[in-house]
């Protein structure tokens, strides 16, 4: 279990470094493994304006660029599909060594000197995302330092949870453990939602025809959604705890799961076949594609998530590409619920699935 520094300052204002934080933690019975450094080395790196970009006159993939980078303006060659006339883009100036070893000089590339380097998320090691350049908010000032922009410099606690710690699986429950060591107060995230004027029980219903598999099941009906990508702060945050951006609803989904330790699950609301869902075993011969693309053959041992007609989940497990949220969604059904761990464990294993999500399932006892 993969916590942040920074976010547990967030919920509890102690001023513990990170490796005093780890000994505290430890010495209480939640064992830290390593403490790791993210978002860090990056000095040398600062926010540079693409200001005009240019074919390479002897390369057909390589374009020459001028970037304001706020005392000068330097040309940089680059090879990057994404590069473009008034982007926001990190850029680490001559010296500067990335946090792979390499060290930036000028060069000459067929000819066309280049003074710099425009870096991509994974050349800084803020992600494994290598195909582009990073782009940054527009309203990042020129040459400021991009750990400065970008608040970075945090250091994530690899913990090594016993099986009856579950409760530590999300930041808020790491961050209960420390204000009880600290006796500093917890502060909890604000829950409060705006409920719209239409009664969800008009939009939607739940069924539950197995509470042995099912005890509790939960959901709520949201409107006007809009998918895109994630703002930058979030993307930055979870993929420092080793999670990709999807969208912003996938990544908003993955942000509870790291904050409260509980899995979520997104449907497409006007994929779903039927008013609501209905928690069910799978009929003898029933299919369904699952969010990896590959048709999964079902039988009654498995715990289905249904619509009207057909399967569109696998509880506990995995979603299915039916009701999947694409570009395209404007609505959603957001699921919150609880499984009982001998039928998440027995359907997992039948299936040879083990995802995030039923990891969760499995250790909630």
């Amino acid at each position: 279990m993969k916590v942040s520094y920074r976010w547990l300052k967030e919920l509890v204002a102690f001023d513990l470094s990170p490796w005093e934080l780890a000994e505290r933690l430890t010495m209480a019975g939640l064992e830290v493994a390593a403490v790791l450094p993210w978002g860090q080395g990056l000095e040398g790196i600062v926010v540079g304006e693409v200001l005009a970009v240019r074919r390479h006159p002897r390369s057909d993939r390589l374009l020459y660029c001028t970037v304001d980078v706020g005392e000068e303006r330097l040309r940089v060659v680059c090879g990057a599909p994404n590069v473009a006339e008034g982007l926001k883009v990190p850029v680490a100036l001559p010296g500067t060594r990335l946090p792979r070893g390499q060290l930036i000089q000028e060069a000459e590339f067929g000819g066309v000197k280049s003074q710099a380097m425009i870096c991509s998320e994974a050349e800084l090691g803020l992600s494994s995302n290598s195909g582009g350049i990073m782009v940054l908010d527009p309203q990042s000032p020129v040459g400021t330092p991009l750990p400065e922009v970008l608040d970075l410099n945090d250091s994530i606690l690899d913990l090594e949870l016993t099986p009856n710690r579950s409760d530590c699986l999300g930041h808020l429950g790491v961050a209960r453990e420390v204000s009880a060591l600290t006796g500093i107060p917890l502060s909890r995230p604000d829950t409060t939602v705006q409920e719209g004027e239409v009664p969800v029980e008009t939009l939607a219903r739940v069924q539950i025809l197995d509470p042995e598999g099912c005890p509790r099941y939960t959901a709520r009906v949201i409107k006007g959604v809009k998918v895109g990508p994630s703002p930058l702060w979030l993307k930055l945050r979870l993929e420092s705890l080793g999670f990709r951006s999807v969208n912003n609803v996938v990544d908003a989904t993955n942000y509870v799961l790291l904050e409260l330790g509980h899995p979520l699950h997104a449907f497409d609301y006007d994929r779903l076949l039927g008013n609501g869902v209905v928690v069910r075993r799978a009929l003898p011969g029933e299919t369904m594609v699952t969010l990896d693309g590959k048709e999964r053959a079902l039988d009654p041992e498995i715990l289905v998530i249904a619509d009207g007609q057909r399967p569109v989940a696998l509880a506990g497990i995995m979603g299915g590409l039916d009701s999947e949220v694409t570009e395209a969604t404007e609505s959603l059904l957001l699921e919150s619920a609880y499984f009982h761990p001998r039928v998440i464990r027995r359907g997992a294993r039948k299936l040879g699935l083990s995802t995030e999500a039923s990891y969760l399932s499995l250790i909630h006892i």
